[in-house]
């Protein structure tokens, strides 16, 4: 009688592990490393890890320290952490990130956002030199992408450069790719987005030509974390109507199809300044509001409970910035309705809006902030040659 276990049971215990045990599995023998590493093991461990967290996860965030002398900035620290709610003990651990020497400056300029474990990120303060990266923190592994096709040539004697550039960040599940989306906007066309799309399989950019409902690009102040949601990527924009009012809505894009759309805003944001925000497992679509009543400054959180279906954004938590000794900004919701706000003392915290806890995250002191949501995976596990490791 043989003492191995047959495949399929081997298999179905290798799902159920945790990605740093199968990291180290891989070593094992050829036949664990040939599985492990495979594109569709890859998936279904995927998918069995997100159903296991029932719907949550982690959040995954970017502090960024900054240290004066007087008015002088004298050093600047980046660090970057995973939390999971679930996990009662050890569950916050911080370290720093060691590939800023790839971008122009000393930090990095945006987050185009999460997705099922991975991070992009780039910096695009030089339009034809701007680097973007896809990045398993986890894995400590990241790829460069190469240079986009759309580049821009500024006109003599011109200061400023005419354009603005936005990313995207999601999951192709038909496929099995992972995209970048990447919208040019010329100051002289501001209805007329130029849109390229980056595949992670292709690992090439490609310029598509696709209707874009026109949008008033000076109104995107604040979506540079873009949130991908039921397969689509959105932002909160804005367009002038025919008597010159401001419209705003949320400007979806279907990974799968590349496809553009439109969903409506609750009717509370349409008129004040409004963000989308992270919410723990990207299952959610959530905007929080700011506006000011009575000389104080006011944060109101909505989520649509059924994605797409208007009727159902809930308002599901509410503050003022003088409460819990100050709120300066909201950056996340966990899936159990805990609130990642950033308090006055420069105390990144985890509120309970039920008993009214708080639960400082991370060290004191952050000058900023990013925060996504976030779930193990092994996607860039493969040893290929464009693949680096830190």
């Amino acid at each position: 009688m043989s003492n191995r276990l047959p495949q399929e049971i081997v298999e179905e215990i290798l799902h159920r592990l945790p990605v740093k045990s199968l990291v180290k599995f891989i070593t094992v023998c050829r036949a664990w490393n040939s599985l492990i590493t495979n594109r569709t093991f890859i998936s279904d461990h995927l998918n069995r890890t997100i159903e296991a967290s029932n719907c949550g996860g982690s959040l995954f965030f970017q502090f960024c320290l900054k240290e004066y002398k007087g008015q002088i900035h004298l050093h600047q620290e980046e660090f970057y952490s995973l939390y999971s709610v679930n996990q009662q003990t050890n569950h916050f651990s911080v370290e720093r990130f060691p590939l800023s020497h790839l971008f122009r400056r000393d930090r990095l300029d945006i987050f185009a956002g999460t997705c099922n474990g991975l991070v992009c990120a780039a910096d695009y303060s030089s339009f034809h030199s701007a680097t973007i990266l896809i990045w398993n923190p986890l894995l400590r592994k990241y790829l460069v992408l190469p240079k986009p096709i759309m580049t821009y040539k500024k006109r003599k004697r011109q200061l400023y450069d005419d354009y603005h550039l936005h990313f995207g960040f999601g999951f192709d599940s038909k496929n099995n790719d992972y995209k970048v989306i990447r919208l040019m906007i010329l100051c002289a066309e501001q209805d007329t987005p130029h849109v390229e799309v980056y595949s992670l399989v292709s690992r090439s950019w490609r310029i598509i030509d696709v209707r874009v409902p026109p949008f008033f690009f000076c109104y995107l102040n604040d979506w540079l974390a873009p949130i991908a949601v039921n397969g689509a990527v959105h932002w909160v924009v804005g367009r002038r109507g025919f008597d010159r009012s401001r419209y705003k809505f949320i400007l979806s894009f279907d990974v799968t199809e590349e496809t553009f759309g439109e969903l409506m805003l609750p009717q509370q944001s349409r008129e004040v300044a409004s963000t989308l925000l992270a919410v723990e497992g990207g299952h959610s679509l959530a905007v929080v509001n700011h506006f000011m009543k009575r000389n104080r400054r006011v944060f109101s959180i909505w989520v649509m409970k059924k994605y797409g279906v208007i009727e159902s954004w809930t308002e599901v938590f509410q503050c003022d910035s003088k409460s819990y000794g100050g709120v300066l900004g909201i950056l996340a919701l966990t899936a159990g309705g805990k609130v990642v706000v950033k308090l006055a003392s420069e105390v990144i915290t985890l509120i309970d809006p039920i008993n009214g806890s708080l639960e400082p995250v991370g060290r004191q002191g952050y000058s900023e902030a990013y925060v996504g949501s976030y779930v193990e995976s092994l996607f860039l596990i493969n040893k290929e040659p464009d693949v680096l490791s830190f």
